[in-house]
């Protein structure tokens, strides 16, 4: 977002990104960091338990990125 001219274009990419994802059945997104920023586009926080769990089932052999 550092690297953008225009005003909000990061917020354009990563609404993008996530609508891209979900067209291709993906079903996580790991931000690391929780900010307001992330939160207005849906982004919550899990807790460790719930992490392995969801990371396990993007993870499950059928899930490719192509």
């Amino acid at each position: 977002s550092m690297y953008h001219t225009r005003r909000d274009a990061s917020k354009v990419a990563l609404a993008g990104l996530v609508d891209w994802l979900a067209d291709a059945d993906f079903s996580l997104l790991d931000v690391q960091f929780m900010t307001e920023h992330l939160r207005q586009f849906g982004a919550h926080e899990v807790d460790a338990d719930e992490y392995d769990l969801l990371l396990g089932r993007a993870t499950a052999p059928d899930a490719a990125f192509d």
